[in-house]
């Protein structure tokens, strides 16, 4: 069992990532990078957009049913919102996490599906949180749908994070990112490089057996 999971290997992973190629993820930027300062709410109809492209609104009503679940969710949940735009997942505290939870569960909670839910949270913080789906990421790390299996995979990411950087600085990571930019021609920020590793079954069993297996790697415990 490897006991170490480095850099490197989650440069594989994104270099070995094919669907930068595909048409619809060089809107990625446009849709979700260069707009993310703005607010949640002026950022809706590329939120429409951005959940049609990468296939998260194919439930009863569509785009139409989302706009209007989305104007209810930022009606109540703009304020638990803010305080998580910007931050780098790497970052994150342990009550950071039970707040993810507790906006995903209010997503789920007004009437978004479990993919739509957790695509539109990366969507509105693009460098905290993961891409979540049930054909890549869900099916990859055998996961439930509900949010609490959604955080998991946050904290998932978190420690693989934190494991790489282990015995070095997080300058490796924004090294990671800027090598990464320039094999894609855009920048994507750890959150997708993460989200690469779902594509790869041999970099993906690695990265959890590093962690000590799914019990460890999926836990609340951040150790």
């Amino acid at each position: 069992m490897p006991n170490r999971f480095e850099p490197k290997q989650l440069r594989e992973a994104a270099e070995k990532c094919t669907y930068h190629d595909a048409g619809t993820h060089g809107d990625w930027p446009r849709l979700v990078w260069e707009r993310r300062n703005e607010s949640p709410v002026a950022r809706l109809d590329d939120g429409v957009e951005f959940l049609g492209k990468w296939r998260a609104l194919r439930f009863k009503g569509g785009g139409t049913a989302f706009r209007r679940i989305c104007i209810n969710w930022l009606r109540k949940n703009l304020a638990e919102l803010a305080p998580l735009q910007g931050w780098v997942l790497y970052g994150l505290a342990p009550e950071d996490f039970q707040h993810i939870l507790k906006i995903s569960s209010s997503f789920r909670d007004c009437g978004t599906p479990p993919t739509t839910f957790g695509k539109a949270l990366h969507f509105f913080l693009p460098e905290t949180v993961m891409l979540w789906d049930q054909a890549i990421v869900r099916n990859t790390y055998k996961l439930r749908s509900e949010p609490e299996s959604f955080v998991s995979y946050q904290r998932f990411g978190w420690k693989l994070l934190h494991h790489v950087t282990r015995g070095k600085t997080v300058k490796v990571l924004r090294q990671l990112e800027r090598e990464h930019a320039r094999s894609i021609g855009y920048f994507e920020p750890m959150t997708m490089i993460l989200d690469h590793l779902a594509f790869s079954s041999k970099l993906s069993a690695r990265a959890v057996a590093t962690l000590g297996g799914s019990s460890q790697a999926f836990s609340d415990d951040l150790r």
